[in-house]
């Protein structure tokens, strides 16, 4: 008898953990999370990022991604982020049903708004709020849902940058080796350097009858005089300017506003491609304005970059 009497007593207690649990509603396992529609990235074609510091509008072009109403060139790899972070939102848990938004970063004054439309279809919106403890996970709030959840990436780094870092900062691009002159002036001094293809004969046997093989030696450069030069000050000129990057884009000022630039480059192959250095806006300023030929926008280089040229230019 007594081991039936403990038998039903422990029947009992597992039937009341087992109602304790099912009824429970601050167990977070018991939580159903909402279905998340599948996007793919590919389809976006605008997404928008809003903060308390502004807005950012993305439109995808036959060409590749623009930002705002300017229509600036963007960074396709940084845009793409931001398109795989909307696309591949995963929520992982059920964080809090309080609305105690501050907490979590997502109150009006530091949440970040995503988003993102297939044409006039919208897609996805929600909130982004900071990482979570550990920086793998996410804070997020779904539109029309006051609960916050978990996403299951850290990605508030990546979509809470400025207009600027979404802008291709490429701003001159070309092959260096179908240069073929370099006209460069800084102040009054102005020197010009023209490539000079040569031609050597080969070692081979002679043939057709005793003609030789010629093959193309290293070209070389010369100046106006038709004196050769050291080239490795030069080459390594072009080589630099061939893939330039500015640091960030001057905003409150255009093309028309600069005048009398202290350096200009000129290369010259098939088509022609100029740099304008100009003085810097402010005293002991870590940037130099300038813009190219291959840009409708002035933009800024690094003062190490910009004394590597001008120096260069001195030599």
């Amino acid at each position: 008898m007594k081991i039936r009497k403990e038998a039903v007593i422990l029947g009992i207690v597992i039937v009341v953990l087992s109602l304790y649990l099912i009824f429970n509603k601050s167990d977070r396992s018991l939580y159903e999370l909402p279905e998340l529609k599948t996007i793919m990235a590919s389809k976006i074609s605008k997404m928008t990022i809003d903060s308390s510091e502004g807005s950012i509008v993305f439109i995808r072009k036959a060409g590749g991604w623009v930002i705002n109403e300017e229509a600036y060139p963007g960074d396709e790899t940084n845009i793409k982020r931001v398109a795989d972070i909307v696309a591949d939102l995963t929520l992982t848990t059920l964080i809090s049903e309080s609305k105690n938004y501050g907490r979590y970063d997502l109150d009006p004054d530091h949440a970040i708004t995503i988003k993102a439309w297939e044409g006039d279809m919208l897609l996805r919106e929600f909130d982004v709020g900071k990482s979570a403890s550990g920086h793998r996970h996410t804070f997020v709030k779904l539109v029309g849902d006051y609960r916050v959840y978990q996403a299951g990436d850290s990605f508030r780094n990546k979509v809470q940058e400025k207009a600027d870092m979404f802008r291709n900062k490429t701003v001159m691009s070309f092959e260096p080796e179908r240069i073929e002159q370099v006209q460069v002036s800084k102040k009054d001094k102005q020197s010009i350097f023209m490539k000079e293809k040569t031609s050597q004969a080969s070692s081979e046997t002679p043939v057709d009858g005793g003609t030789m093989e010629m093959e193309s030696a290293k070209p070389l450069w010369k100046n106006a005089a038709g004196e050769v030069v050291k080239e490795n000050k030069l080459t390594k000129l072009i080589g630099d300017m061939s893939s330039l990057k500015c640091s960030a884009f001057v905003y409150d000022k255009q093309k028309a506003d600069f005048e009398d630039p202290i350096a200009m480059i000129t290369f010259k192959g098939a088509e022609e491609y100029t740099l304008q250095i100009f003085e810097q806006l402010e005293k002991d300023a870590s940037e130099y304005p300038a813009f190219s030929s291959q840009n409708d926008y002035p933009f800024f280089i690094p003062k190490w970059q910009a004394d590597q040229v001008l120096k260069a230019l001195d030599d």
